[in-house]
């Protein structure tokens, strides 16, 4: 098979082999892609009514489009062999990890949760998987889990198998499977429950040798419970894994959505209570021809969202909340409670020539109801009218009636050139995706936008950020500082007021040792926006550089906790009270915050997965929650994507200091100070992920020859 051509498909590779086929690496000759190539076994391809229904049946299961579902672009037949081409995913499969031992509580509830969303998804089609187990699920490097091969789901009602035919893996087969009875979306609970069950007690609940053995077992005893052979587990799970169990199945949970809801309301200490005025602004879809327009989306997106958080009385939460959501198809009432609003603004954007349609719904995701929807049709040269027609309606739907501030507000233009805010959309989008190479692009989409508009207050301050940020994280040279000041000013000195380039002048501050200044300035930023996230994290470390001894540390919690409040999505607020909680030895609290971090930047990376800062960052936080082999592996991912970026460098140098290898973390620092990150000895100096190798003589030498 290696090396010959299925279809427009290129055998490269055998990857695996079960009872259900063999799966290849292949690739895609015509779009250019690897994809996992599955044949079926050849009992079941000589059989022509099998084929025919299971390629029926498998076209059904490529209609998933689920983050926690491996897609399947492809189901063929070339009159020989029928196959399935489904994406290929890098990671491990469940199975691999568990070798390892068991896992995590709080990792157990995450990607049950996951797992649940996805049956969900396919349960909502009629399709049940019919063989969740741990070789069917997939770990990917961003933290996530897939489920994998539906080579024998069925679709509810159809007749695929034969009377009384059991299919699936024993010792994950529900009683009713066992038996050759009718099985429906409860018994893809029951194998979810043994999945559980194996994940917190490192063996499966029915472990027996003989099949026979095993069969009886699942049919006619009760397993030992799970808090018996793990003592930690939280009793909510022990129960959870106890519903799923039942041998009725009229005694499960009725749906997956059902173990979500016990998931999320587990072991949870009471939330504080949702503002009634609670916004989120998802992503607006692209319904254009050219995939190119999605930057144009996603500044209308955020320009709306920015308009609705100046408003008073409205909760609106940010950018990197709504991220994770960028692209997919959501559950309403599952972003809503996620995100902790009550209201939800999805959208599309329709351009075509000169002209613009922008479709918008208001949904109140407690009860589903559209509060508000509307069309907006007009010419590209139109653009903030509609914006701030869209705003206005939304504000007008939610508070029932403007002030003069408000309506000043929403009629405030950032250019009057709409060439600018072209190149100025372009640019927060580049500017959005981090890296080097990223920012530098942004870098010229704002210069462009300055070229069209000499007073666009926006494209100066976005200009600053990006120029600090090439000194601080990919280049070093100082002459970026005296750009960035120099733009910020430009801005002050059109609007006194822009906040972004207030917070600009401290950053440059910040970064030329003035810390008195800096912090003089992050409490201005606050005065005028006490909503500012970023202001928090950088008064956190300026605390513990700057006040010393604990009482710095204690003062930096106060301004991280106060950030993570503002934005629990947000990594890096975590990120920052992981490192600090360390530091001060509170190591539960520590690896806690480390938790937070990998939930968050994994669900980002799922819409945005070559995002290397997020995934970096997962590395690190991975080890530092001690998860060594998640840990390398996400490491080298990022080495592999961008071996001479700056600030992913750092992180990676980090995620190997906290594994105790002062060699490769050595090594990544002087990387990460030949790439540009100059300030990479300031931070290890102070980062507690290096505490253990300051006293190194390498470390010595490095800061001695860099310092």
């Amino acid at each position: 098979m290696i090396g010959s051509t299925i279809s427009h498909y290129r055998i490269l590779e055998k990857l695996g082999e079960g009872g259900m086929g063999v799966v290849y690496k292949a690739e895609d000759t015509r779009l250019e892609r690897l994809v996992a190539l599955k044949f079926l076994p050849d009992a079941m391809a000589l059989l022509p009514a099998y084929r025919e229904r299971f390629l029926r049946e498998a076209r059904a299961a490529s209609a998933l489009n689920h983050p926690n579902v491996a897609v399947v672009y492809d189901v063929g037949d070339d009159g020989v062999q029928s196959f399935i081409a489904m994406e290929l995913i890098e990671g491990e499969t469940l199975r691999t990890r568990l070798a390892n031992g068991p896992v995590t509580p709080e990792q157990v509830r995450t990607w049950t949760a996951q797992l649940a969303e996805g049956l969900q998804a396919a349960h909502a089609k009629g399709i049940v998987h019919r063989d969740i187990k741990p070789d069917n699920l997939l770990l990917t490097l961003a933290g996530g889990v897939k489920i994998m091969d539906f080579g024998i789901a069925r679709l509810s009602g159809s007749d695929l198998t034969t009377t009384g035919a059991v299919l699936g893996t024993l010792s994950y087969m529900s009683p009713e499977q066992i038996l050759g009875n009718k099985v429906d979306h409860r018994s893809d609970l029951w194998s979810l429950g043994v999945v559980m069950y194996e994940m917190l007690a490192g063996r499966a609940p029915f472990a027996q040798q003989n099949p026979a053995a095993v069969m009886y077992e699942i049919l006619n005893r009760e397993p030992a419970p799970v808090e018996s052979l793990r003592p930690d587990t939280p009793a909510s799970l022990a129960a959870l894994v106890g519903r799923l169990l039942q041998k009725d199945p009229d005694r499960r949970p009725d749906t997956s959505a059902d173990v979500i809801s016990a998931l999320q309301g587990a072991d949870q200490s009471p939330a504080a209570e949702v503002p009634e005025k609670s916004i989120a602004v998802l992503y607006f879809e692209n319904m254009s021809s050219d995939p190119e327009s999605d930057y144009y989306c996603a500044g209308i997106t955020e320009d709306i969202l920015t308009d609705l958080s100046k408003l008073d009385q409205l909760s609106v939460v940010s950018r990197t909340d709504v991220l994770p959501f960028r692209g997919k198809q959501v559950n309403i009432r599952q972003v809503a409670e996620a995100l902790r609003v009550n209201y939800v603004l999805e959208g599309s954007v329709r351009k075509a020539g000169n002209r613009i349609r922008i479709t918008a719904q208001l949904i109140d995701a407690r009860n589903s109801y559209h509060v508000w929807a509307d069309r907006f049709d007009g010419l590209v040269d139109d653009i903030f009218d509609l914006q701030a027609e869209v705003a206005n309606q939304i504000a007008l739907a939610l508070k029932g009636s403007l002030t003069d501030a408000d309506e000043a507000s929403l009629a405030r233009r950032p250019t009057d050139d709409v060439r600018a805010y072209d190149f100025y959309m372009r640019g927060r989008e580049y500017l959005n995706r981090r890296g080097k190479a990223n920012t530098e692009a942004a870098i010229r989409m704002f210069e462009n936008a300055l070229e069209m508009d000499a007073r666009f207050v926006g494209a100066y301050a976005a200009l600053g950020e990006a120029c600090a940020y090439m000194y601080e994280w990919y280049d070093g040279d100082p002459g970026w500082l005296s750009r960035a000041i120099t733009m910020d000013n430009e801005a002050l000195t059109r609007d006194p007021g822009s906040v972004e380039a207030l917070f600009g002048i401290a950053m440059v501050y910040f970064h030329q040792g003035r810390f008195a200044d800096a912090r003089r300035t992050l409490l201005s930023v606050l005065e005028t926006d006490p909503q500012h996230m970023p202001a928090r994290i950088r008064l956190g470390l300026l605390s513990e550089r700057t006040a010393g001894g604990k009482a710095g540390l204690e003062e930096a919690v106060g301004h991280y906790q106060l950030a993570v409040e503002l934005r629990p999505n947000e990594e890096e607020a975590w990120r920052c009270l992981a490192a600090v909680q360390q530091k001060l030895g509170n190591q539960d609290a520590a690896q806690e915050a480390a938790l937070n971090v990998i939930e968050i930047t994994a669900r980002k990376l799922e819409a945005s997965v070559e995002d290397v800062i997020l995934l970096s960052r997962l590395g690190e936080a991975y080890a530092r929650f001690w998860a060594r082999e998640e840990a390398i592996a996400t490491v080298q991912r990022v080495l592999e994507l961008a071996p001479a970026d700056g600030l992913a460098l750092y992180h990676c140098a980090a995620a190997y200091a906290l594994l105790g290898d002062a060699d490769r973390s050595l090594t990544l620092l002087r990387r990460a100070h030949d790439a540009g990150f100059r300030g990479v000895l300031n931070a290890a100096r102070t980062e507690s992920a290096f505490e253990t190798l300051h006293p190194d003589p390498g470390f010595q030498r490095l800061v001695a020859e860099l310092g």
